[in-house]
């Protein structure tokens, strides 16, 4: 058991050391789930210390709330408790980072998946994908980025063991009360979970958890709009960035699909003149770019075999997102992608093999470089 865990902790350490040094401060501009957590504290759950050039805020009679689901302020409770206004949301984003790194590896461990491939996968994670640059950031956007990929890394570990109901439950509840965007997904676990305890009461325990966790969503939303249904995303004042669509074809439309297509297969830096030579778009920047390593799944070793769950999971997340009306601002890379990322890593651990080879440590180191200007870029910009 010792050992098990020593490499989980190895990780866990050298990627926070990693983070905090490459970024001595996160954003502080934007953290509503800091004040969501102060409201909380105080047994109530609109935001009166919110500042008032915040976007992103909804105002309902007088007051003041975030739209966000309350998972990513729930986890920031005990943090808050101790420093108040002042907490760094985007450090403790970090923290949550690199431990969600370390129990990917635990999970892929779990799975029987050999060191070199789950470092390699690990290391692809850690670095070789835009979760490094959104923990630069560590605006309420990317913190809450974060927190569903350690959710998924939960939900990895969980599955690759025993399989329990209950934790798979808990584990899917803490992505989707913390992105809407998870929720597709519940189908495809609670299929998971059949397939690992094919009996009626162990899919009633997950039901059960999740039933619970919409009730609590429900309690909330009545809390804060006078109605359990209202989710608040309706009632926000977009930002020029995306109003225009929004108010011609709504929250979803089959319009948007070639623009999340474009920007998460086709869209490129922009060549500038002066190192280091490259400049992310705002508005994200094809995976091709941010993490090369995912052309090895296009030839994995030993063909496709295990790879349904994590696929299925994959696009449950993923092709929802497509309809969408915004693909993200402000950002490098495609963030929405870390929504279901560690899924893909997974089919990335199985794809390379036993042993990776030379052209996929070229791949991840690519990767690594892309990713490193994408945090001299979120510090540079002030992202």
């Amino acid at each position: 058991m010792r050992r098990s865990w020593l490499e989980p902790l190895l990780v866990f350490i050298l990627v926070l050391v990693v983070y905090v040094g490459v970024t001595p401060e996160t954003n502080q501009a934007y953290k509503h789930f800091v004040y969501m957590a102060l409201g909380f504290l105080d047994a109530r759950v609109d935001l009166p210390r919110l500042p008032g050039w915040y976007h992103d805020v909804i105002y309902v009679q007088g007051r003041v709330y975030a739209p966000f689901p309350p998972v990513p302020a729930v986890l920031l409770l005990p943090v808050v408790a101790l420093y108040g206004e002042a907490t760094d949301q985007g450090r403790v984003g970090q923290i949550f980072a690199a431990g969600a790194v370390a129990l990917f590896v635990a999970g892929l461990r779990r799975m029987g998946i050999g060191g070199a491939p789950r470092v390699f996968a690990a290391t692809a994670l850690a670095f070789g994908s835009v979760l490094w640059p959104a923990t630069a950031i560590g605006t309420s956007w990317h913190y809450a980025q974060v927190v569903v990929v350690l959710a998924c890394a939960w939900l990895l570990w969980e599955l690759a063991g025993t399989g329990r109901p209950l934790v798979i439950g808990a584990a899917a509840v803490m992505a989707w009360l913390t992105r809407l965007s998870l929720l597709p997904a519940v189908p495809v676990l609670a299929a998971l979970v059949w397939r690992r305890h094919p009996r009626p009461t162990s899919v009633a325990a997950f039901a059960a958890v999740n039933a619970l966790g919409v009730a609590v969503y429900l309690l909330y939303n009545h809390l804060r709009f006078g109605h359990a249904l209202q989710l608040g995303y309706p009632l926000l004042t977009m930002a020029a960035v995306n109003a225009e669509a929004y108010a011609r074809y709504g929250f979803f439309n089959l319009h948007f699909v070639p623009e999340h297509l474009y920007a998460m297969f086709v869209r490129a830096p922009e060549l500038i003149a002066t190192p280091p030579f490259l400049k992310p778009s705002p508005h994200g920047m094809a995976l091709i770019f941010t993490s090369p390593v995912i052309a090895r799944l296009f030839y994995p070793e030993g063909g496709a075999r295990g790879w349904w769950p994590w696929g299925a999971l994959i696009l449950s997340t993923a092709v929802p997102m497509l309809f969408y009306f915004s693909t993200g601002w402000v950002q490098f890379g495609y963030r929405y992608s870390l929504d279901w990322w560690v899924f893909v890593l997974v089919l990335l651990a199985l794809a390379v093999g036993p042993r990776p080879k030379a052209g996929d440590y070229l791949l991840l180191a690519l990767g690594i470089g892309a990713n490193a200007v994408g945090v001299f870029w979120v510090r540079t910009l002030g992202w």
